[in-house]
C-alpha cells in the first residue's frame, strides 16, 4: 500500500513538473548589498535548487564566452561567484569584474548578476543602457538553454522512478499471491497432519485397550495354572 501511494504522489509530482516549469522566464532591474552599497543588478527566481543553478551558470559562461565563475566547484559554494579583471566581449570592451549572488529562497534560487567596471562604478541601464541590454539578454540566453533541459531531467527523473515502484508493486503482488497460495498449502498440509494425529491418537486408544484386556487374561491364564 505504501508503495502504490508513493507511486500516485510521484504521478502528481510529475504533473506539477509540466505544468509549473519555468519555461520562460523574464528577468527584472533589481539591487544588491554589495561593498557597503546599493548596486545594481539583474534578478530572477527560479525553481532549481542553488548549487545545480551555480554549476550550470558557470559551465554556460565557460563553454559559451570562455570565462570562469569562481566560488563553486570542488569543496567550494559560495553565494557570491566572481570573475574578476576579466574580458568580456560579448558585453563590453572594458575589462569588468563580473558578479552573479545565489541564494536560496522560499521556492527555490534567487539570482543577482551585476558587473563592476572600475572602484565604485557599476553596469546600470541609466549610464550604460547598450550593455545593460546586452547583460539582460546574456542571462536570458542561459535560461532559455537551461531551464528546458533541467525540467526535461526532472520529468525523465520521475518517470524513472514510477516505472522502477511500478515494477516493484507488481513483484509484490506476485509475491503476495504466491505467499497466499503457500499458505493455503501449508493449511491444508496441516490439516492432513491434525487428520494423521486424530487417527494415530485412535489406533493408540485402542492399542491401549487392548493391552489392558490381554494384560487381564494372561492374569487370568496364570491364576488358572497356580491352582
Amino acid at each position: 500500500m505504501k508503495t502504490i501511494k508513493t507511486i500516485f504522489l510521484l504521478v502528481i509530482l510529475l504533473g506539477a513538473i509540466q505544468v509549473n516549469a519555468q519555461t520562460t522566464v523574464k528577468a527584472t532591474d533589481a539591487t544588491i548589498d554589495y561593498d557597503d552599497a546599493e548596486r545594481p543588478c539583474i534578478q530572477v527566481n527560479l525553481d532549481p535548487e542553488t548549487k545545480t543553478l551555480k554549476k550550470a551558470w558557470k559551465k554556460y559562461l565557460k563553454d559559451k564566452y570562455d570565462f570562469k565563475l569562481k566560488g563553486i566547484g570542488f569543496l567550494s559554494n559560495k553565494d557570491l561567484l566572481s570573475a574578476e579583471e576579466i574580458h568580456f566581449g560579448s558585453l563590453t570592451s572594458k575589462q569588468i569584474d563580473f558578479y552573479t549572488h545565489i541564494s536560496e529562497d522560499e521556492n527555490g534560487s534567487e539570482m543577482k548578476v551585476f558587473v563592476r567596471f572600475g572602484y565604485d562604478i557599476y553596469l546600470n541601464e541609466k549610464d550604460y543602457p547598450t550593455e545593460y541590454a546586452k547583460l539582460n539578454n546574456i542571462l536570458e540566453g542561459f535560461l532559455a538553454d537551461y531551464l528546458p533541459r533541467y525540467y526535461q531531467y526532472k520529468v525523465n527523473d520521475t518517470e524513472e522512478r514510477i516505472e522502477k515502484l511500478t515494477k516493484e508493486t507488481a513483484d509484490l503482488k506476485d509475491e503476495i499471491a504466491d505467499d497466499s497460495d503457500n499458505i493455503k498449502e501449508l493449511k491444508k498440509e496441516i490439516e492432513d497432519l491434525e487428520s494423521q494425529v486424530e487417527a494415530n491418537n485412535k489406533l493408540l486408544e485402542e492399542a491401549n485397550n487392548k493391552l489392558i484386556k490381554r494384560k487381564e487374561k494372561l492374569k487370568r491364564i496364570k491364576i488358572k495354572l497356580d491352582k
